[in-house]
């Protein structure tokens, strides 16, 4: 256990033994913060809800320290897991809102009307939500390590799931994703090439797993038939 983590674990078993809102709690949680901050181990990504959602990680996080189980889980990792949840509930409601954007309809007086505010569980959106839900899962959880073994060269921290997560929409710009993990400027120009190759085909290759997309072979053949 590194010493940054036993500090953390240190900290928040310290708060739990605190009454809720009293100063001593409040204290010890902004030491905890601090710290995280301070260590730039937080989970980042360049999204325009980023700050909202890690507001929301921490007062969550805060206000149910004894959440926090240290037999689980690093203390960091708690967090990340935490605000993925609210990044994923931020990009789903946008996604939403974009949809119900895209197919309004105007009627004949020429009022607005919203068929995916009005129709309960519409068929178009859901099953897109699905998938979405669980390719992301897939890539978080990475169950057979391969996303998190093929890297970029020899930059390790710079993997094929790493860069799925930031590709997926909103997506982070690779300038951006170049300047996260200081490349150099041949190694960002090199970035879109090596995922276009490398990262695009295992998604690619879950997707036909899970019946989400066809082969060409089989689609072409129903094509010609």
């Amino acid at each position: 256990m590194d010493d940054l983590n036993q500090k953390l674990q240190n900290l928040v078993a310290e708060a739990c033994n605190h009454p809720p809102k009293s100063w001593q709690r409040r204290q010890t949680l902004c030491e905890v913060h601090r710290l995280v901050m301070q260590s730039g181990k937080l989970w980042k990504e360049y999204t325009p809800y980023y700050n909202d959602a890690l507001q929301e990680m921490w007062e969550f996080c805060c206000q149910n320290p004894e959440l926090y189980d240290p037999t689980l889980k690093s203390v960091i990792t708690w967090l990340d897991d935490y605000l993925k949840k609210r990044l994923r509930n931020f990009r789903d409601a946008k996604y939403r809102q974009q949809r119900r954007e895209i197919t309004a309809l105007a009627t004949e007086s020429g009022e607005t009307t919203d068929p995916v505010g009005t129709l309960p569980a519409p068929p178009d959106i859901h099953p897109v939500l699905d998938i979405w839900e669980k390719t992301l899962e897939w890539v978080e959880t990475d169950p057979e390590q391969e996303l998190c073994s093929t890297c970029f060269r020899k930059h390790c921290q710079v993997n094929c799931k790493a860069l799925i997560l930031r590709r997926f929409p909103p997506e982070t710009p690779w300038s951006a994703i170049a300047t996260e993990f200081n490349l150099t400027p041949s190694e960002a120009k090199d970035l879109p090439k090596v995922y276009n190759r490398k990262c695009l085909p295992l998604l690619r290759k879950f997707a036909l797993s899970q019946g989400y997309v066809e082969e060409k072979n089989r689609l072409n053949r129903r094509k010609s038939s």
